[in-house]
């Protein structure tokens, strides 16, 4: 009872410290990319290729796949072992979910054995017959590429439509909008919105046809043992 008591002021016993070992106390606590999963409502999140999101009025939440299934496009930049990939990768996720490093390294190190260089170890397996015809349609050919290929395809894409500008603050006179909203820069945006979305199919495909389930819906990949992130940023951090 009297422990009850102090405990509400703020006192904890010494002598608690030592029944758990200190390495153990350690074990016992959430990582990271897992601190703010009870906070993620998703049955009202929104979802595209990168993650889910919601918003409660006293921020924005976040989820990075769910448990034993990955984002399509996470696993696109995973497909091989390549640094810059995974640098486009987190970049992606700080500039969408405001992410920091620190946690995105615990999510890399949970999935590392699921996730790293995945495709090409399902190449390694799955050998592909390589025969083309001139009849051949880009469903037909998408899951022939080997994984160096999709995955240079997929990263080459998704960075040219979510280019990011040099600039922190965007030029906004009356000559800069006029010429911002010309024909020739809609039509370059929108040419690269429509490869994405084709890419991101060849990806589906490509994945299918080495047996993984795609979700095509919410747009995530069967990978069992894939470990979610969950972030969320609170309401008075918005720019």
């Amino acid at each position: 009872m009297l422990d009850r008591v102090f405990r509400r002021f703020g006192y904890v016993p010494v002598s608690t410290s030592t029944l758990v070992p200190h390495g153990e106390a350690l074990s016992l606590r959430e990582p990271l990319h897992r601190l703010h999963a009870d906070g993620f409502d998703r049955s009202s999140a929104s979802t595209d290729a990168l993650c889910a999101w919601h918003e409660d009025g006293e921020g924005s939440h976040f989820a990075i796949g769910r448990d034993d299934w990955a984002p399509i496009a996470a696993a696109g930049f995973c497909l091989t072992d390549n640094d810059q990939c995974r640098a486009w990768l987190d970049e992606a996720l700080r500039t969408r979910a405001w992410i920091a490093n620190d946690m995105l390294a615990s999510w890399h190190d949970a999935n590392r054995n699921v996730m790293r260089g995945f495709g090409t170890r399902l190449d390694e397996r799955s050998a592909q017959q390589q025969a083309l015809s001139v009849t051949s349609s880009e469903h037909e050919i998408a899951p022939l590429v080997k994984a160096d290929e999709m995955a240079e395809l997929f990263a080459i894409t998704w960075k040219r439509y979510y280019l990011s500008s040099p600039f922190q603050r965007l030029g906004n006179s009356a000559a800069f909008n006029r010429l911002a909203l010309h024909h020739t820069l809609r039509l370059a945006a929108q040419t690269n919105e429509h490869a994405l979305e084709r890419v991101v199919e060849w990806l589906a495909l490509w994945l299918e046809a080495r047996g993984l389930t795609v979700d095509r819906r919410e747009q995530l990949v069967y990978m069992p043992g894939y470990h979610a992130l969950y972030f969320r940023s609170d309401a008075e951090l918005w720019p």
